[in-house]
């Protein structure tokens, strides 16, 4: 069945996809015959489920349409039966209401994304079924219920110039929220215009699913019920039309209608990627990984410059003229990362180096929150703002609502960051109280360097500063810990250091890797002595402000070295995680009562497993709130990770725990729900084997690591991950680790990479991929 073209339009994608369509001569061909048509419905029938299926939630993830307006249109579509759907014309009214005054161009860019992902559920027969029709003489059109934009992307797929879908009005570049047209009842119609009036009926034939064929089937010579819905199935059992399925489709269009059947080609031997080869990198990457171990047990957290910090350090050390050699340094970096910049850095670099101005900041950040899935908060909003203002060559101002503002119950960081933007929008005179406050935070938390070991807000700190008191020795201490921390190429990173979330993580791997125990102690004796008064762990070194995500990945990492040695650790620990479960079972990262995230719940949840007995309602509520959390698509949503993967897997493991323990849990949702997630993940791989960020995004090794985790125990044996394993050999550096784009986000959307959790995950992956594996030079006991 499918949510919903013009019976009287020309066919043609919606705007921004217009292609030429062939004139009435070249249509009925050389001598001017009439058309033979085959008329391909596409929602169930060339893919299974609809084409436009995760299109809504995708609009609510992008901050594009409220969410009570999905909730709408999914609350009436649950309702509808196989033998009894939904009004057709209602479902295409609320689908519509989901566009109204959202930009052509944001739609455009999510469906162009959604569309990497739905061409990989295409059946298999889809692509040789439209070859054999063509070959046969038969000119294929689509006819469609879905977003005729989407429907484009499938007809240029596979070659078709003929197609119509459901066409949403526009005016002014925006989305009304109203329908312009539909196929419904009139898809006969629509054929007879896709093909100028000329349709050789009764050679003609037509493919679908639903009662929406009917008016084709009757008209057409060769009528195919592809998987009918009941109603349509008796039909065709009354008028004697073919009825075919996914499997036998192929042998009814070869035998019964007497079509060529492309041969399939032989697909090429996979690479090897079995047990010695896999072994061998992994060997070469546990090698990289433990030279990266410091003496004390620790693994520096080593952070990628960003353009962002670069320019914000840049505009500071001009301001107090400061580090002359750090300026040209800056400068140097910021002209390299020019060519390669995305629309919100090039601004950043343009505004830094040259003084432009932003025309249109709004929109800036408007384009730079599309489809990033990150939902666009006041705060978040506010924070790229305030970027733009503070190295633009205005005077300092930024628009944003008072609760974008508000910092009472943020992080350390985000606390200090607030402080300082409201300080620098400030009207002058500043009041001196506002002065006194900030200068006291930053004097403080910069006894220890680097401020909570984030540069970015420690920047805004001194740029309030150094608007009211310039000089002043707090400000040039600041600037002084700032400038050390220049990387070797010679910008600023957004984090100087993560040494505990790098450890805790590749503690895990080398764990599961079988390395010298010694190493791990010295690994687990670094990280307890960094626990926090309150029982949790934070991201670094001297930083106050502790969190769940770093709490779980240690105290995981600490129970599986050795739970008697640390058992002290890990009952603090868990009652630290215990406090940050909600009523409805999710975990905040920094406080209770803040929102939570599917990823730091279901980590929660892998943490507290080895005492699971002691927990069991809390785990139960826990793994309610991972189900709720799940998207139609089978993902989680993104956190700290831009990578939609990194929760997937981590859900995954906390769900099959919770269904090993009791199979009947949450009236059996467990089995479905991983089963939607590792298909999404099966049908997202890129053509080099690997997976990107997000569907369509290119392959890189930290994302593919990511879902060959979550598929490793279920479909180990498959051709996808096979090839995914593939990748991941051909991807290993010749010093054995790994390199990969920025996986982290802060404050979101922005991209920032920590450098070597690439190999901590990578070398979790293949431990995944062959469990027996264990590491050549480790010792055991």
């Amino acid at each position: 069945m499918e949510p919903g073209g013009d019976p009287a339009g020309r066919a043609g994608p919606a705007p921004g996809l217009r292609q030429p369509v062939p004139g009435p001569a070249a249509r009925r061909g050389e001598r001017g015959q009439d058309v033979k048509i085959a008329a391909l419905d596409v929602d169930g029938t060339l893919l299974p489920g609809a084409l436009a299926d995760p299109l809504p939630a995708l609009l609510v993830d992008a901050g594009l349409t409220p969410r009570d307006r999905a909730a709408r249109l999914r609350d009436v579509v649950a309702t509808g039966r196989p033998e009894d759907p939904p009004p057709p014309e209602v479902v295409h009214r609320l689908f519509a209401a989901l566009f109204t005054d959202v930009p052509v161009r944001a739609v455009s860019a999510l469906i162009a994304g959604l569309w990497q992902e739905r061409r990989q559920r295409l059946f298999d027969f889809t692509r040789p079924l439209v070859a054999a029709l063509r070959g046969a003489g038969y000119t294929p059109v689509l006819i469609s219920g879905g977003p005729e934009e989407l429907v484009a992307h499938l007809a240029a797929e596979l070659g078709v110039e003929r197609f119509r879908g459901t066409r949403f009005a526009v005016e002014d570049d925006l989305y009304t929220g109203l329908v312009e047209s539909t196929v419904e009842g009139v898809k006969d119609k629509v054929a007879l215009d896709l093909a100028d009036g000329a349709v050789a009926w009764s050679r003609s034939l037509a493919i679908g699913n639903s009662l929406g064929e009917v008016e084709l089937f009757r008209q057409v010579g060769q009528p195919i019920a592809f998987e009918p819905s009941p109603a349509l199935l008796a039909l065709a059992r009354d008028h004697a039309w073919h009825v075919a399925d996914r499997h036998d489709l192929p042998a009814v269009v070869r035998d019964r209608l007497g079509l060529d059947w492309p041969s399939p080609r032989p697909a090429p031997p996979p690479a090897p990627t079995g047990p010695p080869r896999l072994r061998a990198a992994a060997d070469r990457l546990v090698d990289h990984v433990l030279r990266g171990v410091t003496p004390a047990g620790s693994i520096p957290g080593t952070t990628q410059s960003r353009v962002t910090e670069s320019a914000l350090m840049l505009t500071l050390l001009r301001r107090e003229n400061m580090h002359p050699a750090a300026q040209h340094a800056l400068r140097v970096h910021l002209l390299a990362r020019a060519p390669g910049a995305g629309p919100f850095d090039a601004a950043v670099i343009a505004s830094t180096l040259h003084g432009t101005p932003v025309p249109d900041r709004e929109r800036l950040i408007d384009k730079t929150f599309e489809g990033s899935a990150q939902h666009p908060s006041p705060r978040h909003r506010l924070a790229l703002a305030a970027i733009l203002a503070a190295v633009g060559p205005e005077p300092f101002h930024v628009d944003a609502p008072a609760e974008a503002f508000e910092h009472r119950d943020g992080a350390t960081w985000t606390r200090l960051r607030m402080m300082a933007i409201h300080h620098l929008n400030s009207a002058d005179p500043v009041a001196p109280e506002l002065t006194a406050r900030l200068l006291r935070l930053t004097e403080v938390g910069q006894r220890r360097g680097v401020i909570e070991r984030q540069a970015f807000s420690h920047l805004f700190a001194l740029l309030a500063l150094t608007r009211v008191a310039p000089g002043h020795p707090v400000v040039r201490a600041g600037v002084d810990a700032l400038a050390a921390c220049l990387n070797t190429d010679g910008g600023m990173p957004f984090a100087t250091t993560e040494e505990v979330l790098v450890t805790s993580t590749a503690g895990l791997a080398l764990a599961r890797a079988g390395v010298d125990r010694r190493v791990l102690l010295a690994m687990g004796d670094y990280l307890a002595g960094r626990q926090a008064d309150d029982g949790g762990w934070s991201n670094a070194e001297d930083v106050v402000q502790t969190d769940a995500g770093d709490t779980a990945h240690v105290v995981a990492f600490l129970h599986a070295v050795d739970p008697d040695r640390y058992r002290a650790h890990g009952e603090r620990a868990r009652r630290f995680l215990r406090d940050r479960v909600g009523p409805d079972g999710g975990v905040s990262t920094y406080f209770a009562g803040h929102p939570a995230e599917p990823a730091t719940t279901a980590d929660t949840v892998l943490a507290l497993a080895p005492h699971a007995h002691a927990h069991r309602p809390l785990i139960e509520r826990a793994a309610g709130f991972v189900l709720r959390a799940q998207r139609c698509d089978g993902t989680f949503g993104r956190g700290r990770s831009l990578s939609e993967a990194e929760a997937v897997f981590r859900a995954l493991a906390a769900l099959r725990f919770v269904h090993r323990r009791d199979p009947m849990a949450h009236e059996q949702r467990i089995g479905p729900a991983v089963r939607a997630a590792q298909r999404r993940l099966l049908t997202t791989a890129n053509p080099d084997g690997g997976w990107g960020q997000a569907p369509g995004d290119p392959s890189d090794p930290i994302s593919t690591a990511y879902s060959l985790v979550a598929l490793a125990a279920e479909h180990r044996d498959s051709g996808v991950v096979r090839a995914g394993t593939a990748y991941l050999l051909r991807e290993q550096d010749e010093d054995g680790g790994y390199t990969s784009i920025p996986d982290q986000a802060a404050p979101r959307p922005l991209p920032h990479g920590v450098t070597e959790l690439a190999n901590n995950f990578v070398l979790l992956a293949m431990t995944h991929l062959d469990p027996d594996y264990r590491h050549s030079g480790g010792r055991h006991g």
